[in-house]
């Protein structure tokens, strides 16, 4: 057998790129699919993948290098990603990985990129025993190239030097970066430059809510159930971690168990009334078809009724309860708005007009022997009584609109 090697390479210039083996032994893919991810591995970070590019280069149609592309994102080496535009949903890219996705799942279990499908080995060939001679690299005219890691990174890193305080080292900023996206979903096949560069153009504080606030950013991801763990790149670009709030903030209590007929307590109440009702109306009975046929009531006041009763759940336990002096759980987010509620006397007139405006609003009143005292929104002393309840309600309508949007839309949800 002959002893001459059977690989030989040329001189080596700036124009080459070093591409995984995986890539070409990977036995998912068709040949067409390696040499397409072989070539838009051989582009800079910052190429933007076009479909016309990649039939002009591969002499091919576009039905093709669509199936392709199918190809890559099936076996995990491409997946589109939607940009954002001033917070806005933009066009989708197409972002190319070395490794497929696939592969950090059995990365974590201890096993290596070997797990993949392989081609048959190659037949065992002896080195050239003839050294290669020693050449000097030829100056690259790769003008496409002009945005490289190694350049975009030192540019990156010269930029934000200037804006830290000199207590913060670029040492002590990397290693911060490198423990904050060690564990990030994906990070392993993502380019590592946008990331490290966005993350030196931060403030020192807000590199620390980004770190601080990422598990729980991630917890909120999972918790709506989104698919898509955006790049490091941009979490810290657009700064994600702004929408999860503090540890300090998150620990603050959202409820509080309220006194009845107080401040607090009487604002959910309305609150919940302001809500469409939510609780089962049966129809009429045969009794109340009884009396209706006799004249003594109407079918509009027996389903009234029935409404007022059944509608508002919520608000009969709270009277149960508040008969038998036991508090209920109110959220403080309505807590600003019912510091404005005012005392009224169970026996005053004032008492008697919010009497009548439930009862003009088919809402349930209070049953049972009322404390002296109730809370209620404020009223303005110069309008007619009846007119200042319908009104006080209404105001406290406005200054709950987005707790009663929330709500609602909770409601909506769990149905």
């Amino acid at each position: 057998m002959s002893q001459e090697a059977t690989i030989r390479r040329g001189v080596r210039n700036a124009r080459y790129a070093a591409i995984p083996n995986h890539v070409f032994e990977d036995a998912r893919l068709s040949m067409e699919a390696r040499w397409l991810l072989s070539y838009l591995l051989s582009k800079p970070d910052n190429w933007t993948v076009v479909l016309r590019d990649i039939t002009n280069k591969g002499g091919c149609g576009r039905d093709k290098a669509r199936k392709m592309i199918a190809e890559l994102v099936e076996c995990g080496y491409a997946e589109r990603e939607q940009q954002r535009d001033d917070g806005k949903f933009g066009s989708s890219v197409l972002v190319i990985f070395d490794e497929p996705r696939n592969v950090l799942e059995n990365m974590a279990s201890g096993e290596s990129v070997a797990f993949l499908p392989q081609t048959e080995m190659p037949a065992p060939v002896m080195p050239s025993p003839v050294s290669p001679s020693p050449v000097k690299s030829a100056h690259s005219n790769n003008l496409d190239s002009a945005n490289t890691d190694c350049k975009n990174l030192r540019e990156g890193v010269r930029e934000a030097e200037g804006q830290e305080s000199p207590t913060e080292s670029a040492a002590a900023i990397d290693r911060a970066f490198w423990a904050l996206v060690k564990d990030w979903p994906g990070f392993a096949g993502m380019p590592k430059e946008p990331a490290r560069r966005a993350w030196y153009l931060l403030t020192a504080d807000e590199r620390h809510e980004a770190a601080e606030r990422f598990p729980r950013w991630l917890a909120l991801l999972k918790a709506q159930k989104k698919s898509h763990v955006p790049a490091p790149s941009t979490y810290f670009s657009e700064k994600l971690w702004q929408a999860v709030p503090s540890a300090k903030e998150a620990e603050k209590p959202t409820s509080v168990m309220a006194n009845p007929y107080g401040k607090l307590w009487n604002a959910t109440r309305i609150a919940e009334l302001l809500c469409p009702p939510t609780g089962s109306i049966a129809g009429p009975t045969a009794f109340d078809k009884l009396q209706i046929d006799h004249g003594k009531t109407t079918l509009a006041d027996v389903m009234a009724e029935k409404r007022m009763r059944g509608g508002w759940p919520t608000v009969n336990t709270m009277h149960e309860r508040a008969r038998d002096r036991q508090g209920w759980v109110c959220q403080l987010a309505i807590e600003e708005p019912a510091k404005g509620f005012e005392q009224v006397h169970r026996d005053s007139d004032h008492m008697e007009a919010w009497r009548r405006e439930h009862k003009r609003r088919g809402w349930p009143f209070f049953d049972g022997r009322l404390p002296d005292w109730v809370y209620f929104p404020a009223l303005d002393p110069d309008e007619d009584l009846d007119r200042a309840v319908a009104s006080a309600v209404d105001r406290y309508r406005e200054q709950i609109s987005d707790y009663l949007t929330a709500r609602s839309k909770g409601d909506h949800d769990a149905a």
